[in-house]
C-alpha cells in the first residue's frame, strides 16, 4: 500500500518527507524532486511560467508511473486533480490559511485566485484523508511521528 502526503505549497511535506526518509528509513518519493529533474525548473517557477494545468498534468503522469508500487510514502505536489489515482491511505498537512497566501502571494499576484484555491483543496482534502495532521505548535519531526505512528498501524490494511 501506499500513503500519500499531501497539502497545499506551505504545508511541510517535503521537509516532512526527508525526516521520514533520513530519521525513520522509510522510502518515500517526493515529486517535488523529480519535478526538479524532469523539468529543470522549480515548482514555483513552473507555476509562475506554466501555471497549475502543468504541475497538475506532471502529477498525474507520475502517481500513474508509481501505482504498482508498495510501502513507500509518496509526497504529492498537492494538486486536486489527481486524487483518483491515489491507491493506498491520504495524510493531509493543514496549512494556515494566511500562510499559504502569504507564500503563494510571492508567485502569484492573484490573490482571489489563491483564496479560492485554498478553499477548495483544504475542504476536499479534509474529505478525503485518512488521517489530518494540523501543524500548528509541531515540529517537523513531531508531524514525521504522527505519520509513523499512522503507518505502522495501517501498512497491512
Amino acid at each position: 500500500m501506499l500513503f500519500y502526503i499531501v497539502g497545499l505549497p506551505g504545508s511541510g511535506k517535503t521537509a516532512v518527507g526527508k525526516i521520514l526518509k533520513e530519521d525513520f528509513g522509510y522510502e518515500v518519493i517526493d515529486l517535488d524532486d523529480i519535478l526538479k529533474v524532469e523539468f529543470k525548473k522549480s515548482f514555483s517557477r513552473i507555476l509562475r511560467d506554466n501555471g497549475f494545468s502543468a504541475i497538475r498534468a506532471f502529477e498525474g503522469k507520475i502517481l500513474k508511473r508509481f501505482r504498482k508500487y508498495n510501502d513507500k510514502i509518496v509526497v504529492t505536489l498537492g494538486t486536486l486533480a489527481n486524487l483518483e489515482l491515489f491507491n493506498g491511505k491520504i495524510i493531509y498537512i493543514k496549512t494556515p490559511k494566511e500562510r499559504y497566501l502569504q507564500r503563494i502571494g510571492k508567485i502569484s499576484k492573484k490573490l482571489r485566485f489563491a483564496e479560492e484555491v485554498y478553499e477548495s483543496v483544504h475542504n476536499t482534502f479534509s474529505q478525503k484523508a485518512d488521517l489530518v495532521i494540523s501543524p500548528e505548535n509541531k515540529t517537523k519531526f513531531e508531524i514525521a511521528k504522527i505519520i509513523d505512528d499512522f503507518y505502522r498501524k495501517n501498512r497491512n490494511n
